[in-house]
């Protein structure tokens, strides 16, 4: 039974989902996956470690948002402050088997509501330059293309496409 999908900003209290759900993600898209460059089995135990997830719940230089089913986590974006108006969409996945059913939106919209609630005039976000279906949501999303760099992802360099929204 599948039902609604609701998006809420993460608190301490979904810490075990989160962890969940980043284990899940990865084992339904594994290490050659769009958006999973220099992610490795630690780096995923890393990250889904509850003392990970607690130091990115909540703060004001880092918020997280999750898309539920029921009660599970089906999606996830984060915030990263940059500058005092500048603010990165610093990463959104949704679980393959969950892709294409309308969850990066709302989870894209949550971040820059809460951007613009706490003052910040601009986001950016960053993808793989070989994850086309990733650019064109960005664009599709009002973000614009403002080049090309490489970026350090786990120790491996990846090269990127750089794309900002005026918020």
């Amino acid at each position: 039974m599948t039902h609604e999908i609701r998006v809420t900003e993460a608190t301490a209290d979904d810490v075990a989902a989160i962890g969940a759900f980043f284990r899940r993600a990865w084992e339904e898209a594994g290490p050659g996956a769009a958006g999973y460059s220099g992610a490795t089995e630690e780096v995923i135990a890393e990250i889904s470690a509850p003392d990970a997830i607690r130091a990115r719940v909540g703060g004001p230089e880092r918020r997280m948002f999750v898309a539920w089913e029921g009660t599970d986590v089906v999606g996830f974006a984060a915030t990263r402050r940059l500058t005092a108006g500048a603010i990165e969409l610093a990463g959104v996945v949704v679980l393959q088997s969950m892709v294409g059913r309308g969850i990066g939106t709302p989870l894209v919209a949550a971040a820059i509501a809460s951007a613009q609630g706490n003052g910040f005039t601009t986001m950016t976000v960053s993808t793989e330059t070989d994850n086309e279906r990733a650019l064109g949501f960005y664009q599709a999303g009002g973000f614009r293309l403002t080049g090309q760099s490489t970026a350090d992802a786990d120790g491996v360099d990846v090269e990127v496409w750089n794309l900002e929204l005026s918020l």
